[in-house]
């Protein structure tokens, strides 16, 4: 898709270099009889549709700066983010760490309740053991130790004795019972403990979760960024080269145009502008219309590109032929538009085929409406083979559609 992308930007691109080209061919080819300033001034206007490039190429770097800038407020705010998560993470190890103790001290107070009901068990059967030997054999025997005091006092003696020996074994058992107890409440102290801290841990992970996808969105934005910069950073790189491209193209013009310009002088060439008219032209190969000159739109980003010519699919390979009779004044390799030939047809009109897989030509070489020259490709990184074809009247697009 940044293919796709990638190559519409760099027609718009190529728009320019054929305006450029086209005026300046059109100059060699028709002008010579133009003076040295009116040439001058044709140059001029050219450079001046040069620096629309430049234009273009501060505007992408703008918005890669931008998008760098973009990048690293996200970069920033992931930062935090992860740096909140370790804190979660530690905060989860401490719940654990302190669940797990609970859990601990719950299995010990388990171990130690069933240790103390086993005593307390052991006892009650001692108690129950000698309150019967009490009340069977030696209940008697305390009766005679009451029966035999000498006094009153010493009968009372002797009942507190009795007395305090018969409740030790009842104070005894209560203190195992109140032990019990403890235990059964510290056991439910921790219980409830275990349930909140099982509930804060919910909770806790609850919000790492939460904090992993913040994480994983930030990231996927970010990853975006960077798919974006790379677009743009290719379509600079792209930008950068069709620039150096025309103004290599220029220079060469240059070097040709004293020698071309003494053998054009001699020649008297027409220089009236053909207008739009059907059948003026042919279509150079038999296919599928699949864009159409104009305002497109791309519906994937909601953006609108403009076509300076039509898209006609064709299978790899298939012949391509001259629109009209003339002479072919390039042929190369554009980026975004493949292989390319441009055949002028006078009357300062202008055709180009592009995405060939073959040029069949030569620049100079005259050619006939009809003749084959060259085939079908993808060349220019376009998703299909395809042939594109425009028609530039003074080096400005037309619809291919009027002509044809």
């Amino acid at each position: 898709m940044c293919k796709k992308r990638s190559v519409l930007r760099n027609r718009k691109i190529f728009s320019i270099l054929i305006l450029i080209l086209t005026f300046i061919l059109f100059v060699i080819f028709f002008s010579y009889g133009d003076s040295s300033g009116d040439y001058s001034k044709k140059i001029k206007e050219e450079n001046q549709r040069l620096k629309k490039i430049e234009q273009q190429i501060k505007s992408v770097k703008d918005e890669i700066n931008n998008l760098q800038k973009k990048e690293i407020g996200y970069l920033g705010a992931l930062h935090k983010i992860e740096k909140l998560l370790q804190d979660t993470e530690k905060e989860l190890q401490a719940i654990e760490k302190d669940l797990e103790l609970a859990q601990k001290e719950i299995k010990q107070g388990e171990d130690k309740f069933v240790l103390e009901k086993e005593k307390l068990k052991e006892k009650t059967k001692l108690l129950e053991s000698r309150l019967r030997e009490i009340y069977k054999r030696r209940l008697t025997g305390y009766l005679e130790i009451l029966f035999n005091s000498g006094n009153f006092s010493d009968f009372l003696t002797r009942f507190r004795y009795i007395k305090n020996i018969l409740s030790l074994d009842a104070e005894v058992i209560n203190d195992i019972r109140q032990q019990m107890k403890k235990i059964e409440d510290h056991k439910i102290n921790l219980e409830n403990r275990e349930e909140i801290l099982s509930l804060l841990k919910k909770e806790v992970e609850k919000e790492k979760e939460n904090i992993e996808f913040s994480i994983k969105a930030k990231k996927s934005i970010i990853n975006k960024i960077d798919s974006q910069k790379e677009v743009y950073l290719k379509s600079l790189k792209e930008l950068e080269q069709s620039s150096q491209e025309i103004k290599s193209i220029i220079e060469r013009i240059y070097k040709q145009q004293e020698e071309d310009s003494k053998k054009a002088s001699q020649k008297e060439i027409p220089t009236i502008i053909l207008k739009p008219k059907k059948g003026i032209l042919a279509l150079p190969i038999q296919g599928k219309l699949i864009s159409r000159y104009g305002r497109q739109k791309n519906t994937e980003f909601n953006t609108y590109t403009f076509n300076s010519g039509i898209d006609i699919s064709a299978p790899l390979g298939q012949v391509v032929r001259a629109a009209g009779s003339g002479e072919v004044i390039y042929t190369g390799n554009i980026k975004g538009y493949g292989q390319i030939i441009i055949i002028d047809h006078g009357g300062r009109v202008t055709t180009l085929y592009a995405h060939l897989s073959k040029i069949l030509v030569d620049i100079g070489e005259k050619v006939k409406k009809g003749q084959i020259v060259g085939q079908v490709g993808d060349s220019g990184g376009v998703s299909s083979t395809r042939l594109h074809f425009e028609v530039r009247v003074e080096g400005k697009p037309t619809d291919p559609m009027n002509w044809l």
